[in-house]
């Protein structure tokens, strides 16, 4: 009898568990119709382990993001969908497949991995996917973007720049593009080393060219998973976590640590070379993904989801030393700071709550991305769209559109027990208003073991389904290309 992998993570089990395959599948079953004016592809990136993830002290110290990327496609025109789903062959990938078994252990930590791949880059390109400069990038945060071929999903490297971003350094996940010059806007950090404090701001034109590269030092070490673009800055929001090699050799430590008495840091990077970088701090809290941001009045005015602690369980927490309780649950709320970036004090205000519920992944209409805008959509949860019990807070459930002007936040659940992944937002048309257009996502619908891609369009609010009865593709990233 063969088994399917076993995890220690929820991530990948039940109708999660990993995929291990490529596939193509053409004419998927649709319920409803597709608008005809919907044409292009809907990329997603998921954490798909192929090997059980048992190489260092026999799994106990891997996390969910050691999995492999692996890439769908879902190529809509004329009211039909095709689908094609390929791994990204990195480095590791491809030396796990020869060996036919897990050789890597910890990311970014050589000695956790077999002595034969140390000097491979650890890179599993699992978190976001975006296109720029008419290249199809996979990205993963620790190391530099993979290409793929557009079209038939082929890897084709990880030098998609050459000469302009550092061979084999690590690259944010999450760049942003500026929709009025084109620029790809991203971020290095740890280039040094996972306990290094460096980091690096490049700016790549629409054709793949550098125009700035700007290190600075920062205060301490930590994720720095998300960032905000602006007219004239680039704002990075770094989580508290500590990095120690000596940590994660311990018992029960690990090369990341949350840790209570560290603050929030929020770096200020101007483009402006004449300018300095500025480091400013919040109260200890977890920023994770950034939706609108512009400047107005000399302020830097951006959203984000943040978590009043850490947000990954499967990572130790180091308490505060005034703590005399036990820790609180934990909530995740869409909050809009302002940050003066020529304020005498370095300690950011108390942001203004937007979204007082549980919610993640933010998305807006990326054309209006550096102005204000509307409207932001979102995961949320709503405890009664949860039919089953034992479903209860394991995930995010609907979908959410909150309306700045009026202040009003709209709930759509795609059905009972299912599970919403990341938004992506295609306007109907090159000119349209801000927010006329389709929300295309995942959905986990757990009752019957498969996914399915939503579309919902933006005005008639209604939703459409394109279905294929595929595994959970868990993930963070999309994007839609026309």
């Amino acid at each position: 009898m063969v088994h399917a992998l076993s995890s220690n993570y929820e991530d990948f089990a039940g109708a999660s568990r990993p995929f291990r395959a490529h596939v193509e599948l053409d004419d998927l079953e649709v319920e409803g119709e597709i608008p005809l004016e919907l044409r292009g592809t809907f990329y997603r990136v998921s954490h798909d382990p192929y090997y059980e993830r048992d190489y260092y002290e026999g799994g106990t110290k891997t996390t969910p993001f050691d999995a492999d990327g692996n890439i769908s496609a879902f190529r809509i025109q004329d009211g039909k969908a095709s689908f094609k789903q390929r791994y990204v062959l990195t480095e590791r990938f491809l030396a796990e497949r020869k060996a036919g078994r897990a050789m890597f252990g910890v990311m970014r930590t050589p000695f956790s991995h077999h002595p034969c791949v140390r000097s491979l880059e650890d890179n599993v390109a699992n978190t976001n996917v975006i296109v720029h400069a008419g290249k199809l990038l996979a990205l993963g945060e620790l190391g530099a973007p993979y290409e793929l071929d557009p079209t038939t999903m082929t890897t084709v490297g990880h030098n998609p720049f050459p000469g302009q971003l550092p061979m084999n350094g690590p690259y944010t996940a999450h760049p942003k593009i500026d929709p009025d010059t084109g620029d790809l806007i991203g971020y290095g950090y740890g280039i040094k080393g996972a306990e290094s404090n460096d980091c690096t701001v490049w700016i790549l034109d629409k054709d793949g060219k550098k125009t700035l590269e700007r290190p600075f030092e920062r205060p301490i070490n930590g994720f720095v998973h998300d960032c905000v673009i602006t007219k004239n800055y680039v704002v990075l929001q770094q989580m508290p976590f500590r990095t120690s090699y000596e940590q994660l050799k311990t018992k029960d430590g690990h090369l990341w640590t949350y840790d209570e008495d560290l603050p929030t840091y929020f770096y200020v990077v101007p483009k402006d070379m004449g300018k300095p970088v500025r480091t400013f701090h919040w109260k200890n809290s977890m920023p994770i993904h950034t939706g609108a941001s512009w400047e107005e009045q000399g302020n830097i005015i951006f959203d984000t989801t943040i978590a009043s602690n850490n947000a990954f369980p499967f990572l130790p927490i180091k308490r505060s030393c005034t703590s005399t309780s036990e820790p609180k649950p934990v909530t995740v709320n869409y909050v809009r700071f302002t940050i003066s970036p020529d304020a005498a004090s370095e300690k950011v205000e108390n942001p203004e709550i937007l979204v007082d519920l549980p919610c993640e992944f933010p998305r807006i209409d990326e054309r209006f991305l550096t102005k204000r805008s509307r409207y932001t959509f979102f995961d949320c949860f709503d405890p009664k769209s949860v039919a089953d019990p034992a479903l209860l807070y394991r995930g995010l459930n609907c979908l959410g559109r909150f309306d700045y002007e009026t202040k009003k936040l709209e709930i759509m659940s795609p059905g009972p027990d299912v599970l919403v992944q990341e938004p992506c937002f295609s306007p109907r048309y090159p000119g349209a208003p801000e927010g006329d257009g389709f929300l295309i996502t995942m959905i986990d619908n757990v009752p019957k073991l498969r996914n399915e891609v939503s579309i919902l369009y933006q005005l008639a609010l209604t939703l459409l389904n394109i279905t294929a009865e595929l595994p959970r593709l868990a993930a963070e990233g999309s994007t839609y290309r026309k």
